[in-house]
């Protein structure tokens, strides 16, 4: 598909969206250019000030995938005031102010935040990519060839050595697990859509290799629970850096929940990329 859309927002930035540890499959094609494969397309995002040019896509697909994709329907004006704080809070949304948290496919986010355990970026990106290759299904699109992340029925009845290219370790298990699951409906993605974050949450934990934070992350990037707040010792450590305070994984949370609320999702990710693009600040 040839054609492109325009959209301005002061409150885009590719940059910070696409690098911010949300999503795994969108690659720099110069300092402001990103080339992403999300719900069975490719689409080019560039951006030049507070224009956005999406190229590779027309104003029907647009207004009814990508619109909701990139959550620009939502006032994050009004998320920015309500998390303001007039302190550590300000800082890190004047710092990462053009993330918005994406509405990803369940099942691709579901998988990838179990390869993303334990793990670096680039090495997720690679295994990810991996799985694509193999299972997944070419598009061809900016003169070059992309794969559609594997529906669960491609995966249907895998093995642990279908998996060995991958080089995921250990989360081979998890994935057969998740795969399994998904498959035979014991894990029904669209049937869990609609339930409240907490019992969500209790759902996708019942996957092997699924913790608090992966549940977290799945639930926050792939349903849309924007009262998520992924906890990790690197998250914990932002917090007490910033917060002067040690919090454990529960008394995180609960921070989280009283002084974030409904927002605890996006302030996580401003906070986690304020820190992590500004680290020296945690040997401060």
């Amino acid at each position: 598909m040839e054609g492109f859309i325009k959209f301005s927002s002061e409150d885009f930035n590719a940059k910070q969206i696409f690098e911010c540890g949300q999503c795994f499959r969108w690659n720099a094609t110069s300092e402001n250019s990103y080339i992403g494969v999300a719900n069975g397309r490719v689409i080019k995002v560039s951006q030049i000030d507070d224009d956005i040019i999406f190229e590779n896509t027309d104003q029907n697909e647009f207004d009814s995938m990508w619109n909701d994709y990139f959550d620009l329907k939502k006032d994050y004006k009004t998320a920015k005031r309500m998390l303001s704080d007039g302190g550590v809070m300000d800082k890190a949304i004047s710092f990462g102010g053009g993330i918005r948290i994406l509405k990803q496919d369940p099942w691709e986010t579901l998988l990838s935040f179990i390869i993303s355990s334990n793990n670096n970026i680039p090495r997720i990106k690679k295994i990810i990519e991996t799985l694509c290759q193999l299972f997944g299904n070419p598009i061809s699109a900016f003169s070059d060839t992309y794969y559609t992340f594997p529906e669960p029925s491609a995966l249907y009845g895998i093995e642990k050595g279908d998996l060995a290219p991958l080089s995921a370790g250990y989360r081979d298990e998890y994935l057969i697990d998740a795969i399994k699951k998904v498959n035979s409906g014991e894990i029904n993605l669209s049937a869990i859509y609609d339930l409240d974050y907490t019992s969500l949450k209790s759902e996708l934990l019942k996957i092997k290799g699924v913790g608090p934070k992966v549940a977290d992350c799945i639930a926050l990037f792939g349903f849309g629970k924007e009262e998520a707040f992924p906890v990790d010792v690197w998250v914990r450590r932002v917090l007490h850096t910033l917060y002067n305070k040690e919090y454990t994984a529960s008394e995180a949370a609960e921070f989280a929940k009283q002084n974030f609320g409904k927002h605890a999702g996006i302030a996580q990710q401003y906070l986690f990329y304020y820190m992590r693009e500004n680290a020296s600040l945690l040997n401060a």
